[in-house]
């Protein structure tokens, strides 16, 4: 196995808990081993629950993004506005809500923001992690031989704003059975309204870049079964997806990618992500 790069993090760990929106308490730091990724690797997704009306979801984005530096080729953010303060109001009436983000909420059982899905495996019983916990379960997921391959490439036709996707998934075990694909549509850069508590007392950022936006699903919320039976060792699947981009929506295609992953309908752990930019 070909060794990709070693990782030295620096992240240093504290956090509190509490029962509201801001429930837990900056700032999120963490302190965990270096580990050494290969290719062979799991790939990780973290969906990063936030609202852009909560003042400590920032500093949770930075967490992510800080990971994802740290395995840059190994871990994908998606960032799923949800809960009360993802909610539009009358002066702030952008509305960064999804059907997928409300599915994902209610199945999870969303108390509050900010909290974060690892793979969407649970830790110790639970799904809903704090930021603090992300790099730590990130670690113990990155280091886990990878169940699928997934190689993907995506198409955008301007003309009717339809995107296309093709997807080969590898299985790189024997007799998967229930296993789900699912292609989500994020967005980078969409400048919009954020609170930010780090900057108090000016904690309104009316000009906020937010990165890996959540807007919609190709397939659903939950994807389509990847096959009827049970896959043999090094077996291929060819998916293909479209989606047409409503035109009442102000996503720009330039700053689009797709995020694939194959999930346990058992158990709704990840098993392999991949990421693709829409127009490269």
């Amino acid at each position: 196995m070909k060794t990709l790069k070693y990782i030295i993090p620096a992240l240093i760990l504290a956090s509190m808990l509490f029962y509201s929106c801001d429930i837990i308490e900056a700032p999120y730091e963490e302190n965990f081993n270096p580990v050494e990724i290969d290719s062979a690797k799991k790939k990780v997704l973290i969906e990063d629950i936030t609202g852009f009306r909560c003042g400590n979801c920032p500093e949770a984005a930075a967490v992510a993004h800080e990971i994802a530096e740290l395995y840059p080729d190994n871990v994908i953010i998606i960032a799923v506005h949800a809960g009360a303060l993802a909610v539009p109001t009358p002066t702030r009436n952008y509305n960064f809500l999804t059907l997928v983000g409300q599915d994902i909420a209610k199945k999870f059982n969303l108390p509050a923001t900010p909290y974060g899905l690892i793979n969407r495996k649970a830790v110790e019983g639970q799904f809903l992690l704090s930021p603090s916990s992300w790099a730590t379960a990130t670690t113990a997921e990155i280091q886990k031989d990878a169940g699928y391959k997934l190689e993907i490439q995506a198409e955008y036709e301007s003309s009717s704003r339809t995107i296309n996707l093709e997807a080969n998934v590898k299985a790189l075990a024997m007799g998967a059975m229930n296993h789900f694909i699912s292609a989500y549509i994020i967005e980078d850069s969409v400048i919009q309204y954020q609170q930010d508590d780090r900057l108090y007392p000016n904690i309104h950022v009316e000009n906020y870049v937010h990165m890996h936006v959540l807007r919609g699903a190709m397939n659903g919320s939950w994807g389509t079964e990847l096959s009827d039976e049970p896959l043999m060792l090094n077996q291929s699947i060819k998916k293909n997806l479209s989606f047409t981009i409503p035109e009442n929506k102000d996503w720009v295609p330039k700053n689009l990618s797709l995020v694939v992953m194959v999930r346990n309908n058992d158990t709704e752990e990840i098993l392999q992500v991949e990421k693709v930019k829409l127009i490269k």
